[in-house]
């Protein structure tokens, strides 16, 4: 679903048929409310990736010197998962600052990592297409366009109907927690 229509939602959420209309037919960069809009969008998209549903890229790179530079990625990588070289064997590796370091000095190896979606623009794809529906996105953004607007109470019962939601689709995660140690 197109970034667009999913704001559109948020705004219907909202009561505003006004600024739902105006979503839909908008063909340009958003401005004033609009881009208030895709700001929340692209905070509650960056939200689900980051803490509840990680969106999983595996690409083949080239190591260069025994390194592969993170500028080389597709995509942000937020932690590196695994590194595999052409037979599928897992290849140890060091995580710098700026780059991946492997032992071996010229291969190709296949890297897996989680990463933080790239900003939407007002016409592109939702990255999560299928995996979370277009209503529960929308009241994240409804929370967080009232949260930006200063209406707090509005803001507050649409996180919770958010975190409902997320809980309903069983995409929270539950709390961790460690045993207090009995001594005998």
């Amino acid at each position: 679903m197109q970034v667009k229509e999913i704001a559109a939602l948020a705004a219907e959420c909202l009561g505003r048929d006004d600024l739902a209309a105006l979503a839909r037919t908008a063909k340009s960069e958003p401005r004033g409310e609009l881009s208030s809009l895709l700001r929340c969008y692209n905070l509650v998209e960056n939200e689900i990736a980051l803490d509840y549903i990680p969106l999983i890229e595996e690409e083949r790179l080239q190591v260069v010197n025994g390194e592969v530079s993170f500028s080389r990625f597709r995509f942000s990588p937020v932690e590196i998962k695994r590194v595999t070289d052409e037979n599928g064997i897992p290849v140890p590796f060091e995580l710098l600052p700026d780059r991946l370091k492997v032992p071996e000095r010229e291969l190709f190896v296949t890297v897996r990592y989680p990463y933080s979606p790239p900003r939407k623009g007002w016409e592109e794809e939702s990255a999560f297409d299928g995996k979370v529906s277009p209503r529960l996105m929308a009241q994240g953004i409804a929370s967080e366009f009232c949260l930006s607007h200063g209406q707090f109470s509005e803001a507050a019962m649409w996180e919770k109907r958010y975190r409902e939601s997320l809980r309903a689709a069983h995409i929270v995660r539950r709390t961790l927690f460690v045993r207090a140690r009995r001594w005998v």
